[in-house]
This record gives C-alpha cells, sequence and structure tokens, in this order.
C-alpha cells in the first residue's frame, strides 16, 4: 500500500516502509540539546503518558539527545561538560542555534561566519567552533537511529536555543524516511511563532501551538487515520484542533488554526513520566556526573502577572491566567517520583507560587522526616518571615524570588508590587533561614534615573552580608511582554536580536520570518547610563567577591540585650551591644522595617520610654554605621538572626 505523505500530498514512488500494523503508531519523543542534563525535560515527561494514553500508540520511546550531544562532546569531539553548560548559560546569546545551523550548510568554516565575530577573542571560541563542525554529523547518526527503530511520528519539544537543533533532525529524518510524521510543540511554538516555524520549515508537519493536552489525542487520531488510508490530511478533526498548524492541499501549505479561548485546567495535565530521561541516563557514561534533580509542576501562569504584568516580562506568552494543582496531588506526586527514582532534589517549574501554594506546601507538603530533601522554588519576594521559615522547614533551601533591583522607583516602573527595602529584608531574612536566593540586578528601564543608582551604590556595602546578585544586566526586549506588547511603554523595538540575526543566516527559509519566529529583540538603549552601568557593575562586583566572608548577625546576650558581630568587607570588625530596652527593642522593632512613627508607636505599646529625639538620633547612628538600611522614610535593622 503506497502511503500518503503527511501535509505534502503524494508523493513519487518511495521504497516500501516497514509494514505498521492498522491502527498502531510508534512515536518517538525526543529532547534536543541545549535543555538542562541534570534534569528530565518537563515537557516530554507530560506528554508523554497522553501518548501513552492512545489506544492508536503502540510503542512509545523518548530519547534525551541533549545527554547524548554531551556524552558526543566529551568522548568524540574532546570537550568537557563546562563547554555544554556555558551554551545553555547563553554566555553570549544564541550561540547553541548557531552551533546546529552548521547542519544546513555543510562544509562551512565556523570562523567565516558572522556569528563567529561575536565570538572572537572570547577563551571558549575554538570549542564553539568544535561544537559547530561535530553538530552535522551527530544530527545524522541520530536521524538514522530515529529512522530504523519504525519511528512513524516524531515529537520535538523546543524552548530557548532548541530550534535549529530541532529543525535540523527533522529534516535530515524527512530525508531518510519522508512518510515518518513530524510535530513540534514547546515554549518557542506559543502564538505567532509556532506559525511561522510551520510556515518556514517545510520539514515539520504539525506545529502544536500553546499548551498540548487538548491537542494530542485527536492529532493521534488523525495520524494514525491517514496512515491507514482512513482519510487524508483534511480531514474536520484535524481543523478542529486548536492551535494546531498543519498542511493543506498537493502544495502542503500551512494553515494555522485559532488558538484555545481556554486554558487548560490542572486536572486535564497528567502525572509526569520520568522513566526515559533515567534510562537514558544510566546508559550515558556521564552517569556519575550529574546531581539528578526532578522538576514538579504545581500551577501554571503567574498570578502576579495575571493582575500586574511585569513590564520586562514574556516568560507566559499566551498562558498567562494562574492554574494550581491541589496541593494533595503535588505532594503524591512528589512522593511517588522521590520513591521511585530515589532523587530527593526537586525543582519547581512554576513562574511563581501562588500565596495558597506557598502556605499550604509548608503543611500539606511534609514529606516524611527522614528524606532529607532540598527544594526549589521561584516566589514573589514579600513573604513575610514566618512564610520563609515555614519554606525553610519544608525543605526549601534554594529561591528565586524575582528581586531584580533594590530601588522602589525602579520596581515601581517594573510593575513588581514591592519596595527596595522589603527585598533587602526578603535577603536578610533568606541568611537567617538559610535558604540560597537566586536573583540579578536588572537595568535599563524607560524612565530610571541615574541619581537612583547613585543613591543605591552609596548603599551596597552595608549589604555584603546578604547574598550577592549574580551580576548587573540590561534587560532585553522579549515578545510577549509589556514593553514588546505597548511602545508606548518606551522601548524602541529595533527587530530581531542581532545574535539570533547572524545564528539564523544560515536557515536561509526562517529568515524571512525572523520577526516572528524568535523571542529576543533588540531595543533601543534606555534609562541608565553608560557610565553608572559601569559604576553599579563595579559596586556589585565587590559585593558578589565579598558576600561569602562577610557577617552581620544579632546575638542575644545576657538581661535581654543584643550583641551586633559585624565582619562585613569595609566595615571594622567589632561587636557592639545594645544594652536592653530602648536600643534593643528598637532594633528588634526595626526587623520588619518601620517608619519612625511607626517605630515611635511600637515602642510605646511594647511600655519602653523613648526620651525626646533620642530615637531619631538613635537611627540614624545606626545608618551611618550599615546597621539599618533607610529607603524613603522606612528603616530596615541589616543584622541577620531576627524574627519578625
Amino acid at each position: 500500500m503506497e502511503l500518503l505523505r503527511i501535509g505534502h500530498g503524494r508523493p513519487e514512488p518511495e521504497p516500501e516502509p516497514p509494514v505498521v500494523e492498522e491502527g498502531v503508531l510508534s512515536v518517538a519523543l525526543v529532547c534536543m540539546p541545549w535543555a538542562l542534563v541534570d534534569m528530565p525535560s518537563l515537557a516530554i515527561s507530560t506528554i508523554a503518558p497522553l501518548f501513552a494514553a492512545r489506544g492508536e500508540v503502540g510503542r512509545l520511546d523518548a530519547r534525551y539527545a541533549n545527554i547524548r550531544w554531551l556524552d558526543h562532546l566529551t568522548h568524540r569531539v574532546g570537550l568537557a561538560r563546562d563547554h555544554y553548560e556555558l551554551v545553555v548559560d547563553a554566555e553570549v546569546l544564541g550561540v547553541g542555534e548557531w552551533i546546529f545551523s552548521s547542519c544546513f550548510r555543510p562544509g562551512v568554516d565556523p570562523r567565516e561566519t558572522s556569528f563567529f565575530a561575536l565570538l572572537r577573542g572570547r577563551e571558549q571560541a575554538d570549542a564553539y567552533a568544535a561544537m559547530f563542525r561535530a553538530a552535522p554529523r551527530f544530527v545524522d547518526e541520530l536521524a538514522r537511529e530515529v529512522v530504523e527503530s519504525g519511528a512513524d511520528v516524531v515529537g520535538l519539544t523546543t524552548t530557548f536555543d532548541q530550534n535549529i537543533a530541532s529543525f535540523a533532525l527533522a529534516r535530515r529524518v524527512k530525508e531518510l524516511s519522508p512518510a515518518t510524521v513530524t510535530v513540534l510543540g514547546g515554549a518557542n511554538c506559543d502564538g505567532v511563532q509556532g506559525t511561522a516555524i510551520h510556515r518556514a520549515r517545510p520539514e515539520i508537519d504539525y506545529v502544536v501551538r500553546g499548551e498540548a493536552e487538548h491537542s494530542i489525542g485527536p492529532l493521534v487520531a488523525h495520524i494514525a487515520a491517514c496512515r491507514t488510508g482512513r482519510t487524508g490530511p483534511r480531514d474536520d478533526a484535524v481543523r478542529a484542533v486548536p492551535g494546531l498548524c498543519w498542511r493543506s492541499g498537493p502544495d502542503g501549505a500551512s494553515v494555522s488554526n485559532p488558538l484555545g479561548t481556554r486554558p487548560i485546567v490542572m486536572d486535564a495535565v497528567p502525572e509526569p513520566v520520568y522513566d526515559h530521561y533515567f534510562r537514558e541516563l544510566d546508559g550515558s557514561a556521564l552517569t556519575d556526573l550529574v546531581d539528578v534533580k526532578i522538576p514538579l509542576e504545581a500551577s501554571r501562569g503567574c498570578w502576579w502577572g495575571a493582575k500586574h504584568h511585569c513590564t520586562f516580562c514574556g516568560l507566559n506568552g499566551s498562558a498567562m491566567a494562574h492554574r494550581a494543582k491541589p496541593t494533595e496531588r503535588v505532594r503524591a506526586e512528589a512522593s511517588r517520583a522521590i520513591r521511585r527514582h530515589n532523587v530527593l532534589d526537586l525543582v519547581f517549574t512554576d513562574n511563581i507560587l501562588g500565596p495558597d501554594h506557598v502556605r499550604r506546601l509548608t503543611t500539606d507538603m511534609a514529606l516524611p522526616a527522614d528524606w532529607d530533601v532540598r527544594l526549589f522554588a521561584e516566589v514573589k519576594s514579600n513573604l513575610g518571615f514566618h512564610h520563609l521559615e515555614a519554606l525553610a522547614r519544608a525543605g526549601f533551601t534554594q529561591l528565586q524570588p524575582g528581586v531584580e533591583s533594590l530601588s522602589t522607583p525602579v520596581l515601581r516602573i517594573m510593575r513588581k508590587g514591592v519596595t527596595g527595602w522589603q527585598n533587602v529584608r526578603f535577603l536578610r531574612d533568606c541568611t537567617t533561614c538559610r535558604i540560597f536566593p537566586s536573583w540579578n540586578v536588572l537595568v535599563g528601564f524607560p524612565g530610571e534615573d541615574d541619581r537612583v543608582y547613585a543613591a543605591l551604590v552609596e548603599t551596597l556595602p552595608a549589604l555584603h552580608h546578604l547574598t550577592a546578585p549574580d551580576g548587573v544586566h540590561r534587560i532585553q526586549l522579549t515578545r510577549f511582554s509589556p514593553y514588546f506588547d505597548d511602545p508606548r511603554l518606551g522601548l524602541r523595538n529595533l527587530g530581531p536580536s542581532d545574535e539570533l540575526t547572524r545564528a539564523y543566516e544560515g536557515v536561509a527559509d526562517a529568515l524571512d520570518d525572523l520577526g516572528d519566529l524568535v523571542y529576543v529583540f533588540d531595543a533601543e538603549p534606555a534609562g541608565i547610563s553608560a557610565d553608572m552601568y559601569a559604576t553599579l557593575s563595579e559596586a556589585v562586583g565587590v559585593w558578589m567577591a565579598n558576600s561569602s566572608t562577610s557577617r552581620l548577625v544579632a546575638l542575644p546576650a545576657p538581661q535581654d540585650s543584643l550583641v551586633l558581630v559585624d565582619d562585613r568587607h569595609g566595615w571594622p570588625s567589632r561587636e557592639l551591644v545594645l544594652p536592653p530596652g530602648l536600643e534593643t527593642e528598637a532594633y528588634r522593632a526595626l526587623a520588619k522595617g518601620r517608619t519612625l512613627p511607626a517605630l515611635a508607636r511600637r515602642l510605646d505599646a511594647l511600655g519602653t520610654a523613648v526620651p525626646h529625639g533620642r530615637l531619631e538620633a538613635l537611627v540614624e547612628e545606626w545608618t551611618a554605621l550599615g546597621l539599618t538600611f533607610r529607603e524613603g522614610p522606612t528603616y530596615l535593622a541589616l543584622a541577620t538572626g531576627l524574627r519578625w
């Protein structure tokens, strides 16, 4: 029987492919570089059960090509894992895409490409060039393996720098086996991006835009019907799949169905299956070199963004509405994953845990006490001390709080809904609770003022005992962000980023659609001046270099007094004794952060006498000594070890 080539009309006669049992499909899911190698792909792990549940699917496999690529680099190219991680961390934006663009321009010297000009002079330039040369052979071997396995359907997931690697594999699979159906989904396929990919890449038969839970079933049924000759590619069923891109007519014209209007409810999201990842890792030489983490999904969307979308953030695309799994289900899924895979490091992939989840995950989530779990999550930075203390007890050892800045005027421009002093308080309380907060300083917002940063630079030495940021970074203009959608906010779009334009230049069919296809764009510089950026970066660099050896801690002393032990870089090493009464009570009260009138009211409620003018003089003295942080009228005690 001659099979229809999905989406491309009737091809020239091909050698008969392996016989497919009536109504049964073999599906291969593939996670291409540059996904993290130390955890399963949540996308693959979540959609695998959707495929497996379909009666049309007789065999399902998942290949972690990111792990195989790292094996390839270390054993056949002579590179190290660190080289892979440099690409994952985007040392140079788009370098991962550029590396696999070599699959579309065989024989090209990487040093002759325009992208290499961005790498020239860097320590790892030779390593990047070696990866560029190695990519075509790796993709060819992987494609041959997939085709020889008898896969009828190849499903790929793409986020950040996985586009060109996925295109390359799909194209090579099609060259080897034109009847094999290729499906692409993932964050890079959301909205117009998915439409542009499908339009530009003929090797992709179907693109699933948006959440896939309601798309997989009817798509599998349609593909199976086409494979068995019961229907053609123009079946009405495929037209009804929300967000699906497919091909129509003999010329394979791209058709994009409208996106669905309702977000997926979490009850429709299956429990992830991680077995494929662990099988792949067990067969890798990297097994003993990878500290595995398990991704957990407690919710989707962003509860804060649904109210006040941060001006620079484009992470949620078309699925901003916040939806959450019941905590009992999250706990059950975590427990089963830990027991099955003997892994205690769990990473919540949620863009931000909702307030109710923060509360309930510290109570209902409670895992067995003898499990030394280490949990990570993204949270809002206005959490109180009792929240952080409870998170620490529940096993959270690292948080990403979205601090972004320690300046209230800049945070207002971002629409973060917190103040600078609240962010400082969060960093201080994380140190007290022994939680590591991951954060960056973001700058370059329209309307920000150098004077704000000059004032901030003056205060940074007092913060050296707190966890430093990972660096200072200008914001990127990203698709789906308010800055991208609304030019009136002041960030002028100059088009697709120069780095990505260079990376895609070898993938000729994608260039015409690049403005719709990519996620990151160039913008006219805004906000902070170049000189102030350098000054701030230098000050943060000093903080980064000295935070691990700096300390400012409040210790209880006899007769209800406090001792402040100060070993911060740039300050005299000293122990300051705050006598009981006014000084101790006032400093403890400032753990929460208060204005002078609010502090006076608190002391009055405690029955502590305050001589006229003494309170003002005291907090000013503490501020001069770097013991309190002042922003506007609010004072905050900086010593760790305080509860409030």
